[in-house]
């Protein structure tokens, strides 16, 4: 399944501003899960704040990147579902990178 037909599931829950695609953590984790399912390889998260002005401000330490653990992808794709459930409960929005495959 495309990348993009997984988006257009989402797309009445999402942000949406140029490229960036934004979920919060419960419909990041769902995402996650769709993706995973149709064979993409999950490659991390950059959470963003959404300021009253509807800047899109990057926030860091909401954040994660593969290439900067030791985890195999199985195990950082637990972790990541951990680290989103650990914000569920917050106001960052989340763009998840998946690997590109030959079905997008």
């Amino acid at each position: 399944m495309k990348l993009s037909m997984i988006r257009d599931k989402y797309q009445n829950k999402a942000k949406i501003s140029g490229s960036l695609f934004l979920l919060m953590a419960t419909d990041a984790i769902r995402f996650i899960n769709d993706c995973i399912s149709a064979g993409y390889h999950l490659c991390g998260l950059e959470g963003f704040l959404i300021t009253s002005d509807g800047a899109y401000q990057p926030q860091q330490e909401h954040s994660n990147d593969i290439a900067d653990t030791t985890l195999e992808h199985d195990a950082f794709v637990e972790a990541t579902r951990r680290f989103l459930k650990s914000r569920e409960d917050t106001e960052i929005w989340f763009e998840v990178v998946f690997s590109e495959n030959d079905d997008t």
